[in-house]
């Protein structure tokens, strides 16, 4: 009886240890999932952070742009918006330039240039001794005539930049190159030619008159 027993118990234990090692094994079958699991987690969340970033330096790099184009179209714009002045003429914009002085010793400087944007300007400078004078600069109309003495003469319709008025200016020039300046009240001087360097010398005084 007892060795009956003994069997039976021996049986039981050998049954439990079988169940025991049959939990284990099936534990550490399973155990791996959940850190397989939580490495695809990992992956997915740091190719989400790769494309996130690549997203915004590709945002950055637009806006970069953007802002940049901005900056080209203001400073164009400035070009085109009147910003002009006589100080930036140079010599290669001067088509004429013509310089007469009148019996009270008032100096006369007539020019015709073109702007960078490519519209002709007029102007005329008076210059008094006393040092005070007076300026018309702006684009103009041009109407053109020859007299009965082959003398050629050229009335400028100029619209004044400063004050918005409308004055009448122009010169003339004979066969035998002689030049004359033509002020608002129609009275004609006659001149002489001036170099294109010399010109925009003229018209540096003529910007200081307007200060």
């Amino acid at each position: 009886m007892r060795k009956n027993i003994t069997m039976i118990l021996a049986m039981c234990l050998m049954a439990a240890a079988m169940t025991a090692c049959g939990g284990n094994y099936d534990t550490a079958e399973t155990t791996p999932a959940p850190a397989a699991d939580t490495t695809a987690a990992a992956e997915t969340e740091a190719e989400t952070e790769a494309e996130t970033e690549a997203e915004t330096e590709a945002a950055a790099e637009d806006t970069e742009a953007a802002a940049e184009d901005a900056e080209a179209e203001d400073e164009s714009a400035d070009e085109e918006s009147g910003d002009f002045t006589l100080l930036d003429v140079t010599a290669d914009m001067i088509d004429a330039g013509v310089y007469a002085v009148d019996e009270n010793q008032n100096e006369l400087v007539f020019t015709m240039f073109t702007e960078p944007s490519g519209t002709p300007m007029a102007s005329l400078f008076v210059y008094a001794p006393d040092g005070t004078g007076d300026v018309i600069c702006g684009e103009y109309t041009a109407d053109v005539e020859t007299d009965e003495d082959n003398i050629t003469w050229t009335s400028l319709n100029v619209s004044d930049v400063y004050t918005g008025n409308e004055f009448t200016i122009g010169f003339a020039e004979s066969e035998d190159d002689q030049v004359y300046i033509i002020d608002t009240t129609g009275t004609v001087y006659e001149g002489q030619y001036l170099s294109a360097d010399d010109t925009v010398v003229y018209m540096g005084t003529a910007v200081a008159l307007l200060s």
